[in-house]
């Protein structure tokens, strides 16, 4: 896996992801050598932000997004020497491996779990069997969560994630398991951005929903699509794109910071959850509570709505129990949902 990251990550060449410079061998071990960015993570900007209790002005969300975006892009259209498409998917799109630079540059990275398209050789040899998941849980996509067949649309969903947290300073998904997180997002409802930031323009907020659709013939089809669509967003609401003023923002939030080489301090170790919340915005279905048997449904369903739910319907779940007053006082009432 480490010599096919630095195979794939050699091959693309784009100023909105993070090159290689070099790939070697020292003593018995391999290493690959990138290229610095001297900036932050976007989980290290929602996290500065959430603690300031304050949010990203859209400007340097889209402007984030949409290089991302760009990024994203590049990769799902590379080709290989036979100029056959690479089918080339990162999979672990997540405000981690989105990197900000002080300079107002944003660099996409980590294409270690990246997915080739079948068809190309040994260049698949350590991919995992079929339906093992790999990637952030809380960024995948619901055709990622239940093992079904990826392509370049799974990578739009994930970038969706990351766009509506960077709306609203929230984690999206976020459950007690890695199977109630998965289970949130192929069964969940997903809440208007609105929500949680009224003033948010409704043009962007139908761009975020569009990229979160269950079904991906529904999502935008394309990175490009999903970029396009930001930009149109912002011409409409007169923003400026500029890196230069992303860079101001980046220097207003954390200061002027020296490379780490040159600064004593000790690096903050960042957690995922940004916002310190005990749930994300979306809770799994409550019937997926009721009884471990319930996972071969939720398999089954794959990202087709759920209908809600009323406490005699979670009874009704659960096997082999008598039904006593005792037992119904101590199933879960459903959360009020939006």
């Amino acid at each position: 896996m480490f010599l096919d990251e630095a195979r794939i990550a050699a091959s693309l060449h784009h100023h909105n992801i993070v090159p290689v410079t070099d790939i070697g061998r020292d003593n018995g071990e391999y290493f690959f050598a990138m290229e610095y960015v001297h900036g932050e993570d976007a989980r290290a900007l929602l996290a500065a932000i959430s603690r300031r209790d304050e949010l990203v002005p859209l400007e340097h969300v889209l402007s984030i997004a949409c290089a991302a975006a760009a990024g994203l892009h590049h990769a799902h259209e590379k080709r290989g020497p036979d100029r056959a498409p690479l089918g080339l998917i990162h999979r672990d799109v997540s405000p981690a491996n989105i990197l900000i630079g002080y300079d107002g540059s944003v660099r996409l990275a980590d294409f270690g779990i990246a997915k080739l398209g079948v068809g190309h050789g040994t260049r698949r040899r350590a991919e995992t069997q079929v339906g093992t998941l790999k990637g952030k849980v809380a960024y995948m996509s619901p055709e990622q969560c239940v093992g079904e067949a990826m392509d370049r649309r799974s990578d739009v969903f994930s970038l969706g994630i990351v766009l509506y947290e960077l709306c609203t300073v929230r984690r999206l998904f976020k459950g007690d398991s890695d199977f109630m997180t998965m289970t949130s997002i192929v069964l969940g409802y997903i809440p208007p951005p609105s929500n949680y930031r009224p003033e948010l323009p409704a043009e962007l907020e139908a761009v975020i929903l569009k990229a979160l659709a269950a079904k991906p013939e529904d999502r935008y089809q394309t990175a490009e699509e999903l970029r396009f669509a930001l930009e149109k967003v912002a011409n409409q609401l007169g923003l400026s794109l500029l890196p230069t003023s992303l860079a101001d923002f980046m220097k207003r939030t954390f200061g002027e910071r020296l490379e780490p080489w040159l600064d004593d301090a000790i690096p903050e170790d960042l957690d995922v959850d940004f916002d310190g919340s005990r749930s994300g915005v979306v809770s799994a279905p409550i019937e997926s509570t009721a009884s471990p048997g319930i996972t071969a449904k939720i398999i089954a369903r794959g990202s087709q709505p759920m209908p809600r739910l009323e406490v005699r319907d979670v009874v009704e779940a659960v096997p082999d129990r008598e039904i006593s007053e005792r037992t119904t006082t101590v199933i879960p009432v459903p959360r009020s949902r939006w």
